[in-house]
């Protein structure tokens, strides 16, 4: 359903486009309404401080995760590809999906599942800075507050930079390449694992604006 066949590739692509965007939309629309239920169930159980220039601070720290997660090349060489290159069908959450690429200028290459999780990334990544200064501050949880400072970046590891890092370890670069980057389904669960693993940091600096709520037990009335 998702790619064409060669028997009758231009109605077929037709066909394995409006199943690959519709599936895709529809994946899009479940993550978001289960993003709004969790942040929900977060709001009714902590008190979450104001952060200043919370958007600031996002947007920020989402250009930094996207230039280190190879989403964003500068100034990238090697082969000359067309300026922008679309494609429009296949697995879901992949495709759509385009490149832009100028040699040695700027190089983006962006599809929906790594558009989302930069979005959750960033968001979340912004919380626990805010979150990790106002407790430096108030002198809540500051050992977790400095952890959260410098270690807001778990989703990275799926990235271009842990790649790297990992690369002068011809053992380890194997594994990365072949075991953990071997397919598709590999490369999700790392990303979600991945931001799993920040959202219970963001609980865990949450921690002490959890609203403590007491059971008061009325005596029974006599008659």
């Amino acid at each position: 359903m998702y790619y064409p066949v060669p028997i009758n590739y231009s109605a077929s692509a037709k066909t394995a486009i409006v199943f690959t965007v519709f599936t895709t939309v529809l994946i899009i629309i479940g993550t978001i309404l289960i993003s709004l239920g969790i942040y929900k169930i977060i709001r009714e159980n902590y008190v979450i401080p104001k952060i200043n220039h919370y958007w600031l601070i996002s947007l920020i720290y989402g250009i930094i995760i996207a230039i280190i997660g190879g989403m964003i090349h500068i100034a990238p060489s090697g082969f000359h590809y067309p300026h922008y290159v679309s494609f429009t069908y296949g697995l879901p959450m992949f495709v759509p999906n385009f490149m832009i690429y100028y040699s040695r200028i700027i190089g983006l290459y962006m599809y929906p599942l790594q558009l989302l999780s930069l979005v959750a990334v960033s968001l979340t990544g912004a919380a626990i800075m805010g979150i990790s200064f106002k407790g430096i501050r108030s002198r809540k949880k500051s050992v977790a507050s400095i952890l959260g400072t410098v270690g807001v970046c778990p989703a990275c590891a799926a990235g271009t930079l842990f790649g790297f890092v990992i690369g002068a370890s011809p053992f380890l670069s194997s594994f990365y390449l072949n075991v953990l980057y071997g397919n598709t389904l590999d490369e999700v669960l790392i990303s979600m694992l991945s931001l799993l693993l920040m959202f219970i940091f963001l609980l865990y600096v949450l921690k002490p604006y959890k609203i403590k709520t007491k059971i008061i037990r009325s005596a029974p009335l006599k008659n």
